[in-house]
């Protein structure tokens, strides 16, 4: 830290930050470790399988089951709930210790809009507005589009990269912020970019003119799917909550000769 105006440190001192101001990297930890306390505080638990996932349940005397979950991403929150009543007292209970901006229904969460039908008991996930803002940076919204986001047995390599001597550091820094908005798109809608977005990332340090190029058919293929998401839907019967999954791997890379898995776990 540095002293504001004319103050001058004394030499072989140095400022402590006594409470955590946004923006360090330590306060996200920090943040997090006050909110969780807080909830495990009020009865909630929070979910071995996410560690930023909570749930609450109260049975009532009917024997019926009330129940919260609630997921966290910094500040943000989403909440789901079965009893509107138990709803309010768990918000009225966080509002005397917190500052709180109460959004309703559900409509958008980090750049993800979301739709609910509850006619048709669906949820619809879709980043149409952050894709066309990716596009627009990266200048590919008039690009042609592509139907695939790689080509077929695409395997870009090492010895593709650039030398020492022709390494621009204003290239690798738009290919990595390329890389990076694509592979947020990737860890929440689109899943269909995955193993594309995982080649290039391999180069982020020396991307060479493949690894570019490779980058930008990326967004080729956003060009021309920029509304496609997610769809849950509500089953029931035999097939309910059931879990489907496949597998499958490229047989031996062309680098490393290393196979690359990937796989797709779908349910509802």
């Amino acid at each position: 830290m540095n002293l504001p105006g004319r103050y001058k440190l004394p030499p072989g001192k140095a400022l402590k930050c006594k409470m955590l101001l946004y923006g360090l990297k330590q306060s996200a930890f920090g943040w997090h470790e006050m909110i969780s306390g807080w909830l495990l505080e009020h009865g909630f638990e929070n979910l071995d399988t996410d560690g930023v996932t909570f749930k609450q349940e109260s049975t009532k005397l009917d024997r019926t089951i009330s129940t919260i979950l609630l997921t966290i991403h910094v500040d943000d929150a989403i909440v789901a709930t079965n009893d509107d009543k138990y709803y309010q007292k768990f918000m009225d209970e966080l509002g005397t210790s917190f500052e709180l901006n109460a959004s309703g229904k559900l409509t958008w969460f980090l750049e993800c809009k979301v739709e609910q039908d509850l006619v048709k008991s669906t949820v619809q996930m879709s980043q149409e507005k952050y894709f066309n803002d990716v596009l627009k940076r990266f200048k590919m919204s008039d690009a042609n589009a592509v139907h695939t986001p790689c080509e077929a047995n695409q395997h870009v390599q090492a010895s593709e990269s650039s030398s020492m001597e022709h390494r621009d550091p204003n290239v690798i820094s738009n290919y990595q912020q390329a890389v990076g908005s694509c592979m947020f798109l990737t860890v929440f809608t689109r899943g269909d970019c995955a193993f594309a977005v995982n080649q290039c990332v391999r180069f982020m340090a020396n991307p060479g003119p493949t690894h570019i190029a490779a980058i930008r058919r990326v967004l080729r293929y956003l060009v021309g799917t920029t509304s496609l998401g997610l769809t849950f839907t509500r089953t029931s019967g035999a097939h309910a909550n059931q879990l489907y999954a496949t597998a499958d791997a490229d047989h031996a890379g062309a680098d490393d000769r290393r196979s690359v898995s990937r796989w797709a776990v779908l349910l509802n």
